[in-house]
């Protein structure tokens, strides 16, 4: 047999609409000379598809829009399964982990694995409990980001020894070697002829981020600094045409729930000075945008909700002091005024203590910035790649035995 041979074949399986820096650091950085790893993506514009073309790791594409379509789909996964004869099926979100996990069942696969990315299914309702147990049950082994995730899992009732704990990994490099040609690009795209405070938010438009409670201590804050701005990014919302499907579902009388949540952010944020904030539906170059903050605040609503909390760390290594609630990672890590400013959840009043506390003292900010750099440096990608590929060859051994 050569050494080709017998390298450990994986397959991953997932489907993203957005770019997501840690999928492509695993294909990029796990060990091609034990690893023989290949992609099956079950969305045609997933932008994982170009990036593995770039570094020449075979991806398999196929379209999985309906669920309606899931035996069709089981069957196309299950086929590649059996003709690259895998050895370890890996799955992530819940469209590729549904299909995957089945797939991979169906076809023996000796080590299934899906990452959950998300909450107890008793807070995340989007799809019916028993998918989730479908998932789980033909999966041998899952893998949680957060100790706060794996308790989840335990709640829903996944067996404790099926759960696996691997935080995320980030490519720290990443944040320390940012051309100031980058921050500037995006200076001027963004923050043209503004002088003052930035205050940066990374958070999708949902009720449980907490994006109303940072809205409404932005008033306060404005009282101290008139000509502070609020970035409010990664938002996936356009305004122009969420406005247009707002007004199309307020004609039939109809507003689903995400609509509503929306809409009660929208509204906030009409109250504030026009041009205290922006708005920026997406920026893929993270690592410059998050320079331009002066202060970073995530504050979910609760504990549960945010499973791992991936802003928490790029604020981290990108040496931006934080205001934030504990949740996801933040709970295993935060420790108030030592590495981050910690506040309750749902509290307005706290969040503008916080700002105007940083903003106020340098060597408040120095000291919360340089201990939440030292904190970050576990979630090296090189920690989590060990911790993956020991994981993988340890689970196959044990089912090969």
């Amino acid at each position: 047999m050569t050494r080709a041979e017998q390298r450990i074949k994986i397959t991953y399986i997932f489907t993203h609409h957005i770019r997501w820096v840690p999928f492509e650091l695993v294909a990029k950085c796990i060990d091609k000379s034990k690893f023989a790893i290949d992609y099956i993506i079950l969305n045609e514009g997933d932008p994982m598809i170009s990036f593995l073309s770039q570094i020449d790791v075979p991806c398999t594409v196929a379209s999985y829009q309906d669920y309606s379509n899931t035996p069709e789909i089981v069957k196309f996964i299950y086929d590649r399964l059996i003709e690259n004869k895998t050895d370890i099926v890996h799955t992530h979100w819940f469209a590729g982990s549904l299909a995957g996990m089945q797939a991979a069942y169906y076809a023996h696969i000796p080590v299934r694995i899906f990452t959950r990315e998300h909450p107890s299914i008793k807070y995340y309702s989007r799809h019916a409990p028993s998918k989730h147990r479908l998932i789980w049950e033909c999966a041998t082994n899952i893998i949680g980001v957060t100790n706060t995730s794996k308790q989840g899992m335990i709640e829903d009732g996944i067996p404790d020894d099926k759960i696996t704990v691997i935080p995320t990994g980030f490519d720290i490099s990443e944040f320390e070697n940012v051309d100031s040609s980058r921050i500037e690009k995006l200076r001027s795209k963004y923050l043209a002829n503004h002088h003052g405070p930035v205050i940066g938010v990374a958070a999708r438009y949902v009720r449980w981020k907490g994006v109303e409670y940072v809205i409404e201590a932005h008033k306060q804050v404005l009282e101290t600094y008139p000509n502070a701005i609020l970035v409010l990014s990664g938002t996936h919302t356009n305004r122009a045409n969420l406005e247009e499907q707002i007004r199309n579902a307020r004609k039939e009388d109809i507003v689903a729930p995400q609509y509503e949540e929306i809409i009660s952010i929208t509204d906030k944020l009409a109250q504030l000075p026009e041009h205290s904030y922006i708005e920026i539906p997406f920026e893929e170059d993270l690592f410059a945008l998050f320079r331009l903050f002066d202060i970073f605040v995530h504050v979910p609503t609760d504990s549960i909700q945010e499973t791992f909390g991936q802003v928490y760390v790029e604020a981290m290594l990108s040496r931006v002091p934080s205001v934030i609630t504990l949740a996801g990672s933040a709970l295993d890590r935060a420790v108030h005024k030592e590495n981050a400013w910690v506040v309750d959840y749902k509290n307005s009043d706290q969040i503008a203590q916080g700002i105007l506390a940083l903003l106020s003292d340098s060597r408040l900010r120095e000291k919360i910035v340089n201990n939440a750099f030292l904190c970050a440096q576990q979630y090296d990608i090189k920690n989590h790649i060990q911790q993956l590929e020991d994981f993988y060859v340890c689970e196959l051994e044990k089912r090969r035995k």
